[in-house]
């Protein structure tokens, strides 16, 4: 008997939840590359004076740390599912491969905010981040993070199987990334500076049509890249 979508989607998302909970190889990776970033970038700001400028500079930087440390994840999940050829495996599952992919997502999505806030909170005292009280910043933040993994996990299907996965999904993430990047940073600086919705909402626009557009992609070809 097929599963209902709901349930195959608890099912694997629970599977995700204990594996990672289990071993700790994507949190502590992205952890401990996100925390050396912070560090190293922190201790390099410490030599430059506390002015607009830096204070501005600062979210920027944030995100950059923020950005490649999904990508190390999504780099660190595609490593693992392609030694454990879990790809083929999900796709052979009696349910539709559109529900693979979303859980994917939603397990990478929450494992990367759990990231974020250690970030944020090393951000504070180390790189003199001031944190903006803006509602539209958690937007900001769940659009950039839903873009970025999106793409991600659907090019890690797509390149599972390629000599030198890894480095080739890193090249072909790396423009997206900067895509969204360009929107993440453009709307947090609007916010910061106290402009409002209106100076960032061609950033925040951006932001909208990558977070719709790389999940709506994914949920249409992420069953297709193994066909045949």
């Amino acid at each position: 008997m097929k599963p209902s979508a709901l349930r195959a989607f608890a099912t694997l998302l629970r599977r995700e939840v204990l594996v990672e909970v289990r071993t700790r190889s994507l949190l502590a990776s992205m952890g401990l590359f996100a925390l050396l970033e912070v560090v190293v970038v922190g201790l390099g700001l410490r030599a430059l004076p506390a002015d607009e400028t830096l204070t501005r500079a600062v979210p920027a930087v944030l995100w950059v740390c923020i950005l490649f440390a999904a990508v190390v994840g999504i780099n660190r999940s595609a490593l693992s599912d392609r030694d454990k050829n879990l790809h083929a495996a999900f796709l052979i599952l009696p349910f539709d491969p559109a529900i693979v992919y979303v859980t994917r997502l939603c397990a990478s999505f929450f494992f990367l905010c759990i990231v974020e806030a250690v970030m944020i909170a090393a951000a504070v005292p180390l790189l003199r981040l001031e944190i903006p009280r803006e509602p539209w910043l958690l937007a900001v933040l769940a659009l950039t993070n839903l873009s970025v993994l999106s793409a991600g996990v659907l090019l890690a299907s797509a390149t599972a199987q390629a000599k030198a996965s890894e480095a080739l999904l890193v090249i072909l993430l790396l423009p997206v990334v900067t895509v969204v990047f360009l929107g993440a940073t453009g709307a947090t600086d609007a916010f910061a500076s106290g402009l409002g919705f209106e100076a960032a909402r061609a950033h925040v626009l951006l932001l909208c049509v990558c977070g719709a557009m790389f999940p709506g992609l994914g949920i249409l070809l992420y069953g297709k890249l193994h066909e045949g």
